[in-house]
């Protein structure tokens, strides 16, 4: 069985509070007049399902198109069931108990159970999700050598919630699992759909291509996953 693991690219969709998402325009339809459809789209880069490369928050850092295939094509996966509420760190201390799976595979896929409230809840899913907090971040990019992808069912690395503390805001988030501090980094992909995957689930194959669009950061990906 094969399931998409991203969401559709949609105009309604929410993105980081402030930021663009994606716009669609109409430029033919099929008519007496035209034998065929067209359409334009505008798609920011850090909306919807997508793939956060180290040049996203590290200068001089690997931007997506700079990657190994091995950051997108994954044999050995681990999906956790990591429930979080608002603002809720994944800590190292959450992940810890798994590390011996995780030094087998080389993408690793948490289930929060937020992303429930994205169609449900939009703004809570917005301004209030949980994050990966830093300590993880950089456990994981530390740690584990074949690990290349973390994907997870919130909005982003950091979570935009004015509670958070200090530390725990979403630059030191993203810097520290995207290789700011060490050099070491694993990519992230953010905004994932794993609502349908069946709990306790083993992927046997996890794709997850981007865009390739010259001069980006990062890109949209999109996720399958087959599922023995």
């Amino acid at each position: 069985m094969y399931l998409f693991l991203s969401h559709p690219l949609d105009p309604k969709d929410l993105a980081w509070p402030g930021e663009p998402v994606v716009q669609v325009k109409q430029c033919t339809d099929i008519t007496d007049d035209c034998p065929f459809a067209s359409f334009i789209s505008t798609v920011p880069n850090h909306c919807g399902t997508h793939m956060d490369a180290p040049r996203h928050f590290v200068p001089g850092g690997l931007n997506i198109n700079q990657l190994g295939m091995e950051y997108f094509c994954h044999e050995n996966v681990l999906f956790l069931d990591i429930p979080k509420g608002d603002a809720e760190g994944v800590t190292k201390a959450d992940l810890e108990p798994y590390a011996d799976e995780i030094a087998k595979v080389s993408a690793l896929i948490i289930r929060t159970g937020f992303g429930k409230y994205r169609n449900t809840e939009p703004l809570r899913y917005q301004n209030h999700g949980p994050y990966l907090a830093p300590d993880a971040g950089k456990w994981l990019s530390d740690t584990f050598d074949n690990l290349k992808v973390v994907g997870f069912d919130f909005l982003a690395l950091g979570s935009p919630d004015p509670t958070i503390p200090a530390d725990q805001t979403p630059p030191f988030c993203h810097r520290h699992i995207l290789g700011y501090f060490s050099g070491k980094f694993v990519t992230a992909v953010e905004d994932m759909k794993l609502d349908e995957l069946p709990a306790g689930a083993k992927i046997k194959r996890f794709f997850n291509a981007p865009l390739r669009i010259v001069g980006l950061d990062s890109s949209q990906v999109c996720c399958i996953a087959e599922i023995e």
